[in-house]
């Protein structure tokens, strides 16, 4: 059954339908959530959020033409978004500094990582919400072109063309960064 007609008995109630859905669903959305969170008890939260969500609302859901899945991912990259904004640094002492992070590596390699890490995540936040799509479907959750196209709502061909696109985009953030 594809996904479009499990979508439809779901809009009409039927329990089994609505299951097969988010059973069909919940590894991508949680791979969106992982990738952005690197935490599997927060990822896993945030995917039930966006389920939760998305049935709340499933009487109200318009097909578009994109798949499901592009929907459930907007959701989740809102629902990320809001999490990010409403975020307060973390507080602390200079004495629970140390119990952080793992120092095996030494203090100047742990801090040459974290930078680089910064710069990525910065660079890539400054990248449009395709190109990020893009680069986290294919490269951090290893997913083929033709299981991104269907996600994103376009063709395996368009989705290796965004991905060239999105990894210049990436080397030009991270060159611009380094010159700064």
């Amino acid at each position: 059954m594809t996904t479009d007609d499990l979508l439809a008995k779901a809009m009409r109630g039927e329990r089994a339908a609505l299951d097969a859905l988010c059973n069909r669903e919940w590894r991508a959305v949680y791979g969106i959530a992982y990738a952005a969170l690197g935490n599997v008890a927060e990822a896993q939260d945030l995917t039930q959020e966006v389920f939760l969500r998305a049935l709340r609302s499933l009487d109200r859901y318009q097909q578009t033409g994109a798949p499901f899945s592009a929907y459930l991912a907007t959701i989740a990259r809102n629902r990320l978004r809001d999490g990010w904004r409403s975020r307060r640094p973390p507080s602390g002492s200079l004495d629970q500094a140390s119990e952080l992070h793992d120092q095996t590596d030494g203090p100047e390699t742990s801090a040459i990582q974290r930078d680089e890490q910064r710069r990525v995540r910065a660079a890539l936040a400054r990248l449009p919400d395709d190109y990020q799509a893009v680069i986290r479907f294919r490269l951090l959750e290893g997913k083929s072109a033709g299981e991104t196209a269907e996600i994103m709502g376009r063709s395996p061909g368009a989705v290796r063309q965004l991905q060239r696109r999105a990894l210049a985009a990436l080397r030009a953030a991270l060159s611009e960064g380094a010159r700064i």
